[in-house]
């Protein structure tokens, strides 16, 4: 499975003295929120397992875009777009199922809106 990024921050308010917030810069906030979506690796891998136990040709991508939300760092509005998705409507769910109450430590003053590009495929070898 193969991840691209798309970021981009919403201007913020500026934060009152003795705030413990950070600002990151856009490339510092994709890296910090692709190792945060990294954390759930496992569970993305068992959604697309649970995928080809039914389909076992199943390989597409999976477009979600979601904000991390200022202040308290948690993904919210969080969804697949279903023009860049290829993938089934169970893998999509499975995986926003799996993201779901993700929170980024420390939090920033800004909003976050992000697009994820996950790239499913089989690797397997085929049986012979």
């Amino acid at each position: 499975m193969r991840k691209t990024t798309t970021f981009m921050l919403l201007a913020g308010f500026a934060c009152s003295l003795g705030c413990s917030f950070m600002a990151r810069d856009t490339p510092t906030y994709e890296a910090d929120t692709s190792q945060l979506l990294d954390t759930r690796g496992d569970a993305l891998q068992a959604c697309y397992d649970q995928e080809l136990a039914q389909n076992p040709s199943m390989a597409g991508k999976l477009t979600l875009t979601f904000t991390v939300e200022k202040k308290t760092g948690k993904l919210t509005q969080l969804s697949w777009d279903k023009d860049r998705t290829t993938v089934s409507e169970s893998l999509a769910t499975c995986v926003i199922t799996a993201l779901d109450g993700l929170q980024l430590t420390p939090e920033d003053q800004r909003d976050g809106v992000a697009t994820f590009t996950y790239t499913f495929r089989n690797n397997q070898p085929a049986a012979s």
